[in-house]
């Protein structure tokens, strides 16, 4: 059960995880026939979207894990925008316009994702009301946003 102070966020949080989880199931469907493997890529939002609907609800629940289960939920954000902003700048729309922008990109997708980021601090804020020093805060996770970007993009760059 989860507890009463941070069940909506917490239920929140499995909503929106649960509604991304398959509509990634459904663009990117998962087989596991080995007769006719799916594309091991899909896998990743397969088994994290899960993560996001079992895991980090049951993380955040307790003291002792809290912190796991933000980080998870937190870094899925991250890992999740930038997925998906590498796909979308791969395949923009032309001409490039503000309609095709809103239409024609993951950009509704990246803002549906970004409200977990934001319920999980809901959730932080119930166990360290006065928050956790320099960590977490909005500067600590643009920080880290930026360092994996980096990363991720050094990655495309090189290997493509």
């Amino acid at each position: 059960m989860i507890r009463k102070e941070i069940r909506l966020p917490v239920l929140a949080i499995v909503l929106l995880s649960f509604g991304g989880w398959l509509l990634h199931v459904r663009i990117h469907p998962v087989s596991f026939d080995p007769a006719s493997p799916s594309n091991p890529a899909f896998f990743v939002p397969f088994i994290v979207g899960l993560l996001g609907i079992v895991a980090v609800p049951l993380l955040l629940n307790f003291r002792s894990t809290f912190v796991v289960g933000y980080l998870m939920n937190g870094i899925g954000v991250i890992i999740g925008t930038l997925a998906m902003t590498a796909f979308s700048v791969d395949k923009l729309p032309s001409p490039l316009t503000p309609q095709g922008i809103l239409t024609g990109t993951l950009l509704a997708d990246i803002l549906i994702l970004f409200p977990k980021l934001f319920l999980g601090q809901v959730v932080l804020l119930h166990y360290y009301p006065n928050g956790m020093g320099r960590m977490f805060t909005a500067f600590w996770w643009t920080r880290h946003f930026v360092y994996l970007g980096v990363v991720f993009a050094l990655g495309a760059i090189l290997w493509r």
